[in-house]
This record gives structure tokens, sequence and C-alpha cells, in this order.
């Protein structure tokens, strides 16, 4: 069961905007939208992680990357 809490926060006219669109996108809400944006962040930062354990290893180059990703689409 995962436990909630509720919380205020500011964020910008502009960026509240955005955020009751998205969330009117997606049929959820204010809350599913900041969920989801937390669970992105959460994952770009474990990737950010595990790619500093590599070192240099896992750099690549735009070229590099392109290729990787052509590979993944199929």
């Amino acid at each position: 069961m995962t436990s909630t809490e509720k919380v205020s926060i500011s964020v910008g006219k502009e960026d509240l905007k955005w955020l009751r669109q998205r969330a009117k996108r997606s049929g959820g809400n204010l809350s599913a939208v900041i969920g989801e944006a937390t669970r992105l962040l959460r994952q770009r930062e474990a990737r950010e992680r595990l790619l500093a354990r590599f070192g240099p290893d896992a750099e690549v180059s735009p070229a590099e990357a392109d290729a990787i990703r052509a590979e993944w689409q199929g």
C-alpha cells in the first residue's frame, strides 16, 4: 500500500498552466502529474549514478548515441 502525504508547493503561473494542461491531457490530476515527474527524475538520477560508475567508458559520441537509439527502435 502506497502512503501519500499532502503538501503545499509554489510554482510559476506558466508552469502551473502547463501542469494543468498535462493533467487534463492524461486524464489524471495534478497529483498524478507531480508523481509522474518525480518518478522520471528518480529514474534520471539512477541512470546518472549508473553511468558514473562506468566512468569514461559510458561516454558516447552523438553519432554513437544515434546508432544505439536506432538499434533499440529496430
